[in-house]
């Protein structure tokens, strides 16, 4: 335990990697662990690993925007991943609208750029006090599960192993978190949500509905595509090549649950993860970009966003009895 007798571990979310070390120097006598992260989108790897009794969150991740907006939304993604966590919202606009939005929304208080350092640490340490997130949850708890409709989109870079070799492990895994972290923006402006990242490959999730809504577990691979060719000159520049990628997506009934111990983790487990994983694998062996099952796709309404559907037909997937039937999609010829 630390030297003040507060027991809890701080994540800190800011894009400037020079606030992120000095609140890492003033704060780690007061907690027993500080986390940091340049990006709101390590969030939730940072949430599945650990529990934390509160967050500082910065509300502005886009040079010029000062709305808060990607503020909020993240807020509420911690809210619903760590219900018990304080979330303390940190600015350099000190515009009293945004802070009354943050504590109606849920926010346990409310900090200003430049912050005085005695100030930030009351309202952290008062922050944590109100936090819940050391109660520890039974094992019983812990095992419940439920069964759900879930979406599902497997995505990973094409040519992974030569990529690797190419670059060296430092620079691949700096072409990886630039890949991750570019499509996470329209992973979440199509309403899904990012499950899992293994290895080059990232696993989105939707609900059901979520996912019909405009097509947009479709829509989604598509606004991927423009954004990384939108990239291209920051991909030449900084590996010599534009990242290429595949994606599998399919859907039906899983099992949802929380499982752990020391770290807690919320899966999903069923034949529907592992049917989406064998169709994204296909698109090697069919050289297309995108696999889809007729199962999801009579679901959606494709018209919507001039592409070209050709069926591949059913096939035999391993470790199923029915064949799966399968269609490839990719861009319409007559886009402009």
């Amino acid at each position: 335990m630390n030297e003040t007798g507060v027991k809890g571990s701080i994540l800190i979310i800011d894009d400037d990697d020079g606030i992120l070390s000095t609140l890492t120097i003033v704060l780690k006598r007061y907690f027993d662990r500080v986390v940091v992260g340049n990006t709101p989108h390590k969030i939730t790897q940072f949430l599945q690993q650990e529990s934390f009794g509160v967050v500082l969150l910065d509300m502005n991740f886009v040079a010029g925007q000062t709305s808060g907006k990607e503020g909020f939304q993240w807020l509420t993604h911690i809210q619903t991943m760590a219900p018990g966590t304080s979330v303390v919202m940190m600015t350099a606009y000190g515009d009293i609208d945004l802070a009354i939005r943050a504590m109606k929304q849920g926010a346990t208080d409310f900090v200003v750029k430049p912050w005085d350092n005695d100030q930030l640490i009351s309202v952290l340490l008062g922050a944590i006090k109100k936090s819940h997130f050391q109660e520890p949850r039974s094992s019983k708890q812990a095992s419940k599960s439920e069964e759900v409709e879930r979406i599902f989109m497997f995505l990973d870079l094409k040519d992974s192993t030569q990529l690797a070799e190419r670059l060296g492990h430092v620079r691949y895994f700096s072409l990886l978190s630039d890949f991750f972290s570019d499509i996470a923006d329209p992973i979440e402006q199509c309403e899904g949500e990012i499950y899992q990242y293994v290895g080059d490959e990232v696993v989105v999730s939707w609900s059901r509905e979520s996912g019909i809504r405009h097509s947009n577990c479709l829509k989604s691979f598509f606004i991927i595509q423009d954004l990384i060719q939108e990239k291209a000159t920051k991909y030449q520049e900084r590996y010599g090549f534009l990242p290429r990628f595949k994606a599998g997506m399919h859907h039906g009934t899983v099992a949802k649950g929380t499982i752990g111990k020391v770290k807690q983790e919320i899966v999903y487990t069923g034949d529907v993860l592992n049917t989406t994983s064998r169709i994204e694998g296909l698109c090697n062996t069919y050289q297309v970009p995108l696999l889809i099952s007729s199962d999801l796709l009579q679901l959606l309404q494709p018209e919507e966003l001039l592409i070209e559907i050709h069926p591949i037909g059913q096939l035999p997937l391993r470790g199923r009895e029915v064949p799966v039937s399968l269609f490839s999609i990719c861009r319409s010829s007559a886009k402009v």
